[in-house]
C-alpha cells in the first residue's frame, strides 16, 4: 500500500540520545482503524441489547424484568474491573493483534451461545454468559483507541482516531435501538411464541455478524505499523509495572480519571424505563435513544477534531462541555419535577442534548489523560481510566436492585455526578507532555527547512 514517508532526526524525549528515524503515515491505517471501529460499534451494541426490548423479552421470557436488563448490562462495568488488568497487560506484552483477535473471539463465541435452542431458564443463563464474554472484550475496545491512534496515525489525527472507535462503540448503542423494528413489543397479535421467534432470529443475525468480523479481525490486523508515524510513536514507554506506579503518583492524571468516572454514567442502558415515568413508551423510546446517541456520537467526533486542529485547549473544551450537560440535566430535573409542563419536545431537547454533549467530552477526557501520564503506554492509561467508569457505573446499575425504587431518581443521580465531575478539573494543571515533544520536532524541521531556503 502507499505511504507518505518522511525522514527526521529525533532525540529520544527521555534521555536524550540522538538517532536517525523514518516515520512514515501508512494508507492501511484506516483498514486498521474500520476494522477495530466496527468491533467497537458491535461490542456496543451487545452490550445494550436488552434495553430497547426489555418489555418484549418481560413479557416472553418468564422472570425477565428491570433488573434482569440492568444485570446484562452491569456485566460490562463488572468484567471490566475484574480483567482490566490482565488485559492491559496483555495489550501491552503481546500487541494489538492477539488483544484484538482475543476480543473477537470472545463476542463470536458469546454470540453463538445464544442461539443453542434452550429452556427459557437456560436461555437466560446463556444471555449471562455472553454479557460476561462481551464485557470482558469492552476492556480492550474501551482501552485500545489511544494505543492505535498512537501507533499509526500522525499527530494531527491522533485524537481523532482516537475518538472514531468510542464513536463506534457509541453508534453501536443506537443500533441496538433499532431492534424493535425486529422483536415485536407486547400486547395486541403479538404472543409470547411470537416474540421468542423475533428475538432468536435478531440473535441468529448478530452471530452472523460476530463471525463476519472475526473473519475480518484474523484476515489483516497487526499490532504496528513497519515505522512509526511519529517521535513519540518511536520512543519507549514505561513497562508495565512502571506504568502503573506512575499512574498512582501522577496527581493530575488521577484527578481526569476521577473526573471522566463522575460524569458518563451509562443511563442508556436503562433509558426506556426512565422515560416511561415521563408517558414515553418503549418504541418511542427507542427512536429518541438513536438520535440522542447519534447526536453524541456528532458531538465526539467534532470535538476530536477541534482538539486535533486547536492545540491546547482539551481542559477548557471538558470543562464547557459539562457545563453544558448541567445545564440541559437540570432543565431534565425540572420536567420530571413539573415545575415546567413536561412537553415531548423538551424531553426530547433535554434528553438528546445532555447526552450529547456529555458524550462530546468522552474523547477529550481520554486525550487529556494520555497528555499527562506520558510516557505511560496509552492502552494502560486508559484501560484505568475507564475501569474508574465502569466503577460509577457498576455503582450506578446496582441502584436498580433495591425494591421499589422506581425510576425517577435517574435524572437527580446524573445531574449530581456531572456536578461533581467539574470539581476536580479546575484543580488539573495542564501539561501537553507528548504533543509538545512533536510540536517541537515540527517546528524544528520547518525551520530548518526555511534556514536551508534562505541559504540556497
Amino acid at each position: 500500500m502507499s505511504s507518505c514517508d518522511t525522514n527526521i532526526e529525533v532525540a529520544n524525549p527521555r534521555t536524550g540520545g540522538g538517532q536517525e528515524v523514518i516515520t512514515k503515515t501508512y494508507c492501511r491505517r484506516f483498514w486498521i482503524l474500520l476494522v477495530f471501529s466496527l468491533l467497537a460499534g458491535f461490542q456496543g451494541q451487545q452490550w445494550n441489547t436488552w434495553s430497547p426490548i426489555g418489555a418484549s423479552m418481560e413479557a416472553a421470557y418468564p422472570g425477565w424484568g428491570s433488573s434482569t436488563v440492568a444485570m446484562m448490562a452491569n456485566w460490562g462495568p463488572i468484567t471490566f474491573l475484574i480483567f482490566v488488568a490482565p488485559m492491559c497487560w496483555l495489550m501491552n506484552t503481546r500487541g494489538l493483534r492477539v488483544s484484538v483477535v482475543t476480543c473477537a473471539a470472545m463476542m463470536s463465541v458469546g454470540t453463538l451461545l445464544r442461539c443453542i435452542h434452550t429452556p427459557p431458564a437456560a436461555f437466560t443463563a446463556l444471555c449471562h454468559v455472553c454479557a460476561f464474554l462481551v464485557g470482558t472484550s469492552g476492556t480492550i475496545m474501551l482501552a485500545a483507541p489511544p494505543l492505535l491512534a498512537a501507533d499509526w496515525f500522525p499527530p494531527r489525527e491522533r485524537t481523532t482516531a482516537t475518538a472514531v472507535p468510542i464513536v463506534a462503540n457509541q453508534l453501536g448503542t443506537a443500533l441496538s435501538y433499532l431492534e424493535p423494528l425486529v422483536v415485536r413489543a407486547p400486547g395486541g397479535a403479538a404472543t409470547p411464541a411470537d416474540i421468542r421467534s423475533d428475538v432468536s432470529t435478531l440473535l441468529s443475525v448478530e452471530a452472523g455478524i460476530a463471525a463476519t468480523l472475526l473473519v475480518m479481525t484474523v484476515a489483516y490486523f497487526p499490532s504496528r505499523p513497519p515505522s512509526p508515524p511519529s517521535i513519540t510513536s518511536a520512543a519507549p514507554r514505561l513497562e508495565y509495572r512502571a506504568a502503573l506506579a506512575a499512574i498512582v503518583r501522577n496527581r493530575d492524571a488521577l484527578l481526569v480519571f476521577a473526573s471522566y468516572g463522575l460524569s458518563s454514567i451509562p443511563w442508556e442502558a436503562v433509558l426506556s424505563y426512565y422515560l416511561s415515568s415521563l408517558g414515553i413508551q418503549q418504541e418511542e423510546a427507542s427512536w429518541l435513544g438513536v438520535v440522542a446517541v447519534v447526536s453524541s456520537a456528532a458531538a465526539g467526533l467534532l470535538a476530536a477534531r477541534l482538539t486535533d486542529l486547536l492545540y491546547g485547549h482539551a481542559l477548557t473544551c471538558v470543562l464547557a462541555l459539562m457545563l453544558t450537560s448541567v445545564g440541559a440535566l437540570y432543565w431534565l430535573c425540572l420536567l420530571s419535577w413539573g415545575t415546567i409542563p413536561a412537553a415531548k419536545w423538551q424531553i426530547y431537547a433535554s434528553v438528546i442534548g445532555g447526552m450529547a454533549v456529555n458524550f462530546g467530552a468522552t474523547p477529550l477526557f481520554v486525550e487529556l489523560a494520555v497528555e499527562l501520564a506520558y510516557p505511560c503506554p496509552e492502552g494502560v492509561v486508559t484501560g484505568f481510566m475507564v475501569a474508574v467508569l465502569n466503577f460509577t457505573g457498576a455503582v450506578f446499575l446496582f441502584l436498580f436492585f433495591i425494591p421499589n425504587i422506581g425510576y425517577s431518581w435517574v435524572v437527580y443521580y446524573l445531574l449530581g455526578s456531572c456536578v461533581a465531575c467539574a470539581l476536580p478539573l479546575l484543580l488539573v494543571r495542564e501539561d501537553y507532555a507528548r504533543s509538545s515533544i512533536d510540536r517541537r520536532r515540527r517546528l524544528g524541521r520547518s525551520l530548518d527547512g526555511d534556514a536551508d531556503s534562505r541559504a540556497c
